[in-house]
């Protein structure tokens, strides 16, 4: 059985956290993600990179970006979060 799928609101509330966290003049450092069965919030700075795939209702960070010379970050820590377990984000 497939799970139901996140508000889309609460998908594009983070997207605009993202936005905020990346932009020179909020002054944010991190975004929090918190999911169910967690204890604790993971943790994401501006540099990290965030895919919504809405399909598979799941959510992909890696740590740190892909930079402009093409070296992507496919080595690099990847989580992988199913979109209905994120409870709530912040930023701090």
């Amino acid at each position: 059985m497939r799970s139901k799928a996140p508000d889309r609101t609460f998908i594009d509330q983070i997207k605009q956290q993202l936005l905020c966290l990346r932009g020179p003049h909020h002054g944010y450092r991190a975004l929090r993600v918190y999911v169910a069965g967690a204890p604790e919030p993971w943790e994401f700075g501006a540099c990290d990179e965030f895919e919504f795939h809405d399909g598979s209702g799941v959510l992909i960070v890696r740590d740190g970006p892909t930079d402009e010379n093409g070296h992507d970050n496919a080595e690099v820590p990847e989580h992988v979060f199913r979109l209905d377990a994120v409870v709530a984000s912040q930023l701090i």
